[in-house]
């Protein structure tokens, strides 16, 4: 109904163009269906050649893979096919198992697959008829007793798609408590560079359980099954370009890992791996999420997959076109989806995370391109990308151009990229985890070495509301965690990439994803954009003396009463304020203080993506305040997105957060009538006065200019709220604090995850 809304809104040529855009899609889908439907879409697989490497064609500096305690029995989880998803708990994905649910919503469990099958004859009933003979080929490639992953279960909910489904049709958001980012998460097998750390762990200790050839293997067998089960654009893995293009990736890494450690695979693997990956290319070239005026991370994964591809397929044609394709989006999207002081236009702290760890991983791969892959950029045919928008020829493109410098890659750009990593060491507690702002669904390209901690099931089930039920585990187990605010990695990364000391500092130590990425850019590293003088975001200040004097008075004459209300922190001890640095992003709308003893985020700005806010939360004017380490005031999170509209809603609401709220008068810039992930400008902030004495900012969310204060002070923080207008503030509960405080719904530190209190 709002996408009718919306339709209705626009000028009539521009609702006409977009109804006859929309139905020369679906014809052209119907076309594309019936072709899928007759012939097989699984690629030819004869004189297929090899996929080359990056990594293994350098030196891997690996050490001994110390600290890394988890990785023993997370292998072990991964070996026995068990997963930690979205809040999902360790659990076994097989065919035919019983699931949890989700707050109440169960599906039935679907067939079970019953016992070793050399035939594949199970695969006969789930799989479309143009596509069984190579489906059951490929699963013969797999070792005796491998026991089949069920790649289309939401297996939180129960719910199952269909192999048969082709991949335009499948539905999602249809039925209450059915996540399709479950089998979507799965799907991008980011677990498989951990086997490969395994295969390399093995080898030089005896701390694993299982001999080297053990994870190969398992590689091996997980990837068979998944092409064997889903055959290109049929079922949910297919759906989504995103996915798609993240999965190549992270196939294309840990077969580069496994063979830098001294793996071998037998041809036939080979041949189906290095057909699949050329599979994904295609398919992401026919489904680029491109849109005029509503792309973001969606479509930064499609290009940077594409540009994985292109790099490890052999030179040909069309893989030549497809790395020029990537490099030109790429310098596009960086300019457009990230603002020039570095920060993600999307207003969430965790997008800027995914999508800055997409560009940091496809600009080590673009600095070490080999001299032949270099030269593809100046000799390719555009025509073989038939995308929108077009690629241009070498004679006018940037991208020829790239091959001609020392360095393949323009200064803006790195210095964009640059920034990009000083926005999320700016915006980390001292414990690494990142100031919540925004929209959190875990995403991330590679997980190739994450921040775990261990607990035990007892404690975790006791701790979150989704683990609950959990039984999978004996109480006493050990449970390893994954600590999804943790963004220490992102700076770890860049730390091989930029010649900077307070990158080396600030990231933790022993960081397997630099070694990697030294690999992927040949050792190259660039020098930093502060050499040259140039201001960075911490020398931004906002407003004058004069600004904030008139802040200060227009708190002393703020109408007492329901038009006003305040907040003091009062914090013990001395030096509250010493070693204070102020850090500005006014594109996105994020404002820090920190000092030897506080972090101090405040959240004031645009609602992202151009006004569209598909990631953005209600939370203008919000804080997070984290005092000696612990954390007093937090943002809730995210939760959940389209299997329960209402949770997604009450989480992006200006009630879940903490930020001046007008009573009785509903969300600011009116009701959630854009769907879930659209939330209009009307709620933006403006900050009037940002500097060592405070901040002071405002909106107009509901109307009417709702005012906020910070005021610095020798023991704590004092905020003020007042309005303009006549609505009635609703008042912080209580109005003095000095310890932690909780959030108006349970807190959500990742997403499905909720806390029990």
């Amino acid at each position: 109904m709002w996408r009718l809304k919306r339709l209705l809104e626009l000028p009539p040529r521009a609702a006409l163009q977009k109804v006859l855009a929309v139905l020369h899609a679906s014809l052209r889908l119907a076309v594309w269906r019936i072709r899928d439907l007759v012939r097989s879409s699984y690629p030819q697989t004869k004189n297929v050649a090899q996929l080359g490497t990056v990594i293994a064609q350098r030196v891997l500096r690996l050490e001994d893979l110390g600290g890394g305690e988890w990785l023993t029995q997370v292998a072990d989880h991964y070996l026995a096919h068990r997963f930690d998803l979205l809040g999902s708990g360790w659990v076994i994905v097989r065919h035919g198992m019983r699931c949890r649910g989700l707050e109440g919503a169960r599906y039935q469990s679907a067939e079970a697959v019953h016992g070793p099958d050399s035939d594949a004859s199970w695969l006969r009933r789930r799989i479309n008829r143009a596509n069984r003979r190579e489906a059951q080929r490929i699963r013969r490639l797999i070792d005796p007793g491998y026991v089949p992953i069920d790649w289309q279960l939401d297996f939180k909910s129960g719910y199952r798609w269909r192999e048969k489904s082709w991949y335009q049709w499948i539905p999602y958001g249809h039925l209450p408590g059915v996540d399709v980012k479950v089998p979507w998460e799965l799907s991008r097998m980011q677990h498989l560079p951990q086997l490969a750390l395994a295969f390399h762990a093995a080898q030089r200790s005896g701390r694993m359980t299982r001999p080297p050839e053990h994870y190969a293997r398992e590689f091996r067998n997980q990837v068979l099954d998944f092409i064997a089960a889903n055959p290109p654009r049929f079922g949910v893995n297919w759906r989504c370009t995103m996915d798609v293009a993240i999965r190549a990736v992270n196939w294309l890494i840990a077969y580069d890992l496994f063979r830098a450690c001294g793996a071998e695979f037998d041809p036939d693997f080979e041949r189906v791996l290095a057909a699949s990956v050329h599979a994904h290319g295609r398919h992401i070239v026919g489904n680029l999420e491109w849109f005029p005026d509503g792309r973001g991370n969606h479509y930064l994964a499609d290009i940077v997959g594409l540009l994985f591809v292109a790099v490890y397929l052999p030179r040909s044609a069309e893989a030549d076109a497809w790395l020029a394709f990537a490099v030109q989006e790429l310098l596009g999207e960086v300019e457009l989806q990230f603002t020039p002081d570095g920060a993600n236009f999307e207003a969430s702290t965790s997008y800027h995370r995914l999508s800055t760890e997409m560009v940091l991983y496809a600009t080590a791969l673009l600095s070490g391109l080999s001299d032949d892959k270099r030269t593809a950029l100046t000799g390719y045919d555009p025509h073989r990308v038939g995308a929108h928008p077009r690629l241009q020829p070498p004679s006018v493109s940037a991208v020829a151009q790239l091959n001609d410098s020392a360095i393949p890659l323009p200064a803006w750009y790195l210095e964009r990229v640059e920034r990009m990593v000083e926005f999320t060491m700016h915006a980390m507690k001292p414990d690494h985890k990142v100031a919540q702002f925004g929209d959190n669904d875990n995403g991330r390209l590679l997980r190739i070495w994450p921040a775990y901690f261990k607990t035990s099931v007892r404690e975790a089930r006791d701790r979150y509301a989704n683990l609950r039920d959990y039984d999978l585990l004996g109480d006493e187990d050990t449970y390893w965690e994954e600590a999804g605010l943790d963004h220490g990695h992102l700076v770890g990364v860049a730390r091989a990439l930029f010649e900077r000391a307070d990158f080396a500092a600030a990231a933790p130590e022993d960081r397997v994803e630099e070694s990697i990425v030294r690999a992927l850019s040949g050792d190259r590293a660039f020098g930093s954009y502060r050499v040259h003088g140039v201001p960075g975001a911490d020398t931004v200040r906002i407003g004058t003396d004069g600004d904030w004097r008139s802040a200060v008075e227009s708190v002393l004459h703020a109408t007492d009463g329901e038009m006003k209300c305040t907040l003091e922190v009062v914090v013990a001890g001395e030096g509250l304020w010493d070693q204070l640095q102020l850090h500005a992003y006014p594109d996105f709308g994020l404002y820090l203080y920190r000092s030897r003893r506080v972090f101090l985020a405040i959240r004031c700005g645009a609602v992202g993506q151009n006004g569209r806010g598909g990631h953005a939360h209600n939370d203008q004017l919000s804080f997070e305040l984290n005092v000696d380490g612990e954390d007093w005031v937090t943002d809730p999170g995210t939760y959940l997105y389209t299997p329960m509209p209402t949770r997604r809603n009450e989480y992006r609401s200006a009630r879940a957060h903490w930020g001046p709220r007008v009573a009785d008068v509903g969300e600011p810039g009116g009701a959630f009538r854009y769907g879930l992930f659209r939330l209009g400008n009307a709620a933006a902030g403006k900050c009037s006065y940002f500097g060592p004495q405070g901040f002071a900012g405002k909106y107009d969310g509901y109307g009417q200019a709702v005012h906020r204060v910070f005021r610095l002070q020798d023991r704590g923080i004092e905020i003020v709220d007042w309005t303009d207008g006549p609505g009635r503030l609703e008042p912080f509960l209580p109005s003095r604090i000095t310890g932690p405080l909780a959030t108006a719904v349970p807190l959500s530190v990742g997403y499905g995850m909720r806390a029990t209190c």
